[in-house]
């Protein structure tokens, strides 16, 4: 279907072709259109055979498609026929001409009558008698008949109502830019035109067809401030013609369009929210049309109620203007919303954070962005509680980081003032800054503005956060709250860290006080251990033990506890305490597991731990093992290195199965590796690439020696910024 009439191809009314001429009145409806066809059809065939039915029928549908969108009915198709030439009429109430809108790729509309003027001889437009229009078409079967001339341009101002018209008031809303009128005015347009289809095809489907909530937001585009919107498309496109960039918009509206006009609003600002979902065709209106109609429409219906209440009009704002104010207004709600989303980023990266310095590198490198600042800094009370500490800054030399360092907590500068008054320093000139802090203009001569917030938390001052600016920078109250905002989160993470380096500290001391402080001497047996904390994480579960027993053997043992803190460390102690009890009163591995899972059942442990127990005898080198879910050992000697086929039995805190030992013979010159999975598991790869890496790794080394094999373990191991502790004992066997 057509959704706008175009421009026809002549002015002048064309006398009837002959004395038979018959005519059908159709509904004002969509299913008018078929009616229409096959009535031309059907006649066209009487007329002239089939030489040019389908050219009558595609004309007849347009032009009734066009009578039915944007006229009135009743709607009256004429055919007839004389002479080798068929002319279809087709006449409504409605006064005003069809309009070609503007060619544009995006327009769905605008196309009927231009195939109508592509397969007609002649068309054209005639008011008739009694009010209303008559459009017409002639088709011939000469080829060599005339092709139609265009519609005369008066005819965009031929809308049937003039200045003081009754009931109809004139509205002046001044000068509009052509262009953005066209556009705006298609994209209105293509919308109406899809929704007039879905119309169509819920009247013409046996089912319920459109629903009630959409067929009123149909009836509201479509036909709500018709009157309004062609006034408007016909000035922009008489002004296009013209070749004028601007068009004085004058409108003659009844009352009435005020409402309509109201209602139209709420209908469009609705569709679109059907577009956005992806339920029409038609695209969400662009911005600037969205601001424009809004504009327009608000101006008509003020501007209709006060000249119908009898008052002068207020004059309309300039688009213009309107214009740039949306654009103030939006490049604040941008700035609020991209320092918005520097805060959420800023609040995701610092819940990493663990020291003072991962948060300075988020902090500091955000709010610099976010201000467009020169510089800045996190600064803090250092440890001799006389002067400043800086973990991190950004966009300030060596030189004055240094000089920060240096400086005094009761220095004359704002960081200084800030860390001992707890209140916020806003410097926005030279002048405001050499009056308030002289010495500044020495420390830091670049500096005009500044601005210095503490970083406190319940009461407790932690530090303070400053930005410099090289020219005169105004803090408007958006700036202030975000760089306070910006503190407040600082502060938090800031006091969370201090609290978790205390808690770490705490873990590691006392992991560290559970394990061994140096290795037993073991007659003909060299030891050697190695323990490694996971960097910036809580502390562990990792453990490691020798234990000399009186009959000559030796109990060694590695173990990890699953999790991390305080609580793994606890369990770590008392694991290991069990398991140094159960070994002095029965040393033999399955006795010392059995009563191990007996104590986890009793106090209903929560953990998971891993041990891999070793019962050697020092001077046969035969060695009972027992293997509660840990990784089996590496047996080296000078052939190379190869894991263990031993029992694997499951961790403590699982229970309900039975504990088995298995054994293992280590003759003088050979060695035995047991490890925790620190030292082979990677995010990125499967743990068994990791030990077969590491059996290639001893094999290369061709020694057996503990310190060496030690050596270059823990050399190829992940640095203290892995994600996990690292535990290795090496027992190499000397031999008597």
């Amino acid at each position: 279907m057509s959704r706008n009439g175009d421009p026809g191809s002549s002015g002048t009314t064309a006398p009837s072709t002959g004395p038979d001429k018959a005519c059908l009145e159709v509904p004002d409806r969509p299913e008018a259109i078929p009616l229409a066809r096959r009535f031309v059809q059907g006649h066209a065939t009487q007329f002239h055979g089939q030489e040019i039915t389908h050219s009558a029928a595609l004309v007849a549908s347009e032009l009734t498609a066009n009578a039915v969108q944007h006229g009135a009915g009743p709607i009256v198709v004429c055919v007839s026929g004389s002479g080798g030439v068929l002319r279809i009429e087709v006449a409504d109430a409605d006064p005003r001409p069809p309009i070609r809108p503007a060619q544009s790729a995006s327009n769905m509309t605008g196309r009927g009558l231009a195939l109508v003027e592509a397969v007609s001889t002649r068309w054209g437009v005639d008011r008739a008698p009694g009010g209303g229009k008559r459009v017409w078409a002639e088709l011939s079967t000469n080829p060599a008949a005339a092709t139609g001339q265009p519609l005369n341009d008066d005819l965009l101002d031929w809308t049937g109502v003039v200045d003081g018209a009754p009931g109809y008031f004139t509205v002046r809303l001044g000068d509009v830019p052509t262009n953005l009128l066209i556009e705006a005015k298609a994209h209105i347009d293509n919308l109406v035109r899809e929704f007039t289809l879905a119309s169509a095809a819920g009247s013409d489907s046996p089912g319920p067809g459109v629903p009630v909530h959409l067929a009123k937001l149909i009836e509201t585009v479509v036909f709500g401030f018709a009157e309004a919107r062609d006034a408007i498309k016909r000035q922009a496109l008489a002004a296009a013609q013209r070749d004028e960039p601007r068009t004085n918009l004058v409108l003659h509206l009844p009352l009435s369009a005020a409402g309509a006009g109201e209602a139209y609003l709420a209908a469009l600002d609705e569709a679109d929210t059907y577009s956005r979902a992806a339920r029409l065709l038609t695209l969400e209106t662009p911005a600037a049309h969205r601001l424009f109609r809004r504009w327009y429409v608000e101006a008509v219906i003020r501007q209709l109620r006060q000249v119908a209440a009898g008052r002068r009009p207020e004059p309309v704002e300039p688009f213009e203007e309107t214009l740039l104010e949306e654009v103030q207004r939006l490049a604040a709600r941008q700035r609020i919303t991209e320092r918005t989303a520097r805060l959420q980023r800023v609040t995701a990266a610092l819940a990493r954070a663990r020291t003072p310095e991962d948060v300075a590198n988020v902090v500091v490198s955000e709010g610099v962005n976010a201000l467009g600042a020169d510089g800045g800094g996190l600064l803090v009370p250092a440890p001799d509680g006389e002067h400043i500490a800086v973990p991190g800054a950004v966009g300030y030399g060596e030189e004055l980081v240094g000089a920060l360092r240096e400086e005094r907590l009761d220095a004359p500068l704002p960081a200084a003032t800030v860390l001992r008054t707890g209140d916020a320093v806003w410097l926005e000139s030279q002048e405001e800054r050499d009056e308030q802090f002289p010495a500044l203009h020495g420390f830091e001569a670049a500096t005009v503005s500044m601005c210095a917030v503490p970083l406190s938390v319940g009461g407790t001052l932690l530090g303070a956060l400053r930005f410099s600016f090289n020219e005169r920078r105004l803090f408007d109250d958006d700036e202030r709250s975000f760089v306070l905002a910006l503190a407040a989160q600082t502060a938090q993470t800031l006091q969370r860290s201090e609290l978790y380096a205390a808690e770490r500290q705490a873990s590691i001391s006392l992991q560290r006080a559970l394990l061994p402080r140096e290795s037993p001497l073991i007659p003909d047996w060299d030891v050697a251990t190695y323990y490694q904390p996971a960097g910036n994480q809580e502390a562990g579960g990792d453990f490691y033990d020798l234990l000399p027993l009186r009959d000559g053997r030796f109990v060694a043992m590695i173990g990890d506890v699953m999790g991390r803190g305080i609580e793994a460390a606890a369990a770590m102690a008392q694991t290991r305490t069990m398991l140094r009890a159960y070994a002095v009163v029965d040393p033999e591995p399955v006795d010392v597991f059995n009563n191990v899972d007996r104590f986890f059942e009793v106090m209903d442990y929560s953990q998971l731990v891993t041990v891999l127990y070793l019962l050697v005898d020092q001077a046969t080198g035969r060695i009972a093992v027992g293997n509660a879910g840990h990784l089996p050992p590496l047996l080296v000697d000078h052939a190379g290195a190869r894991t263990t086929e031993l029992s694997i039995g499951t961790p403590f805190g699982v229970g309900g199965f039975e504990r088995t030992a298995s054994e293992l013979h280590l003759p003088p010159g050979t060695s035995l590796i047991a490890i925790t999975d620190g030292l082979v598991e990677r995010r990125d790869e499967d743990i068994d690439i990791g030990i077969k890496r590491l059996v290639e790794q001893v094999t290369q080394l061709q020694s057996v020696d503990a310190a060496k094999l030690m050596e270059a373990l823990t050399t190829e191991a992940p640095g203290p910024e892995g994600d996990d502790d690292i535990t290795v004992l090496v027992l190499h066997h000397l031999g008597g």
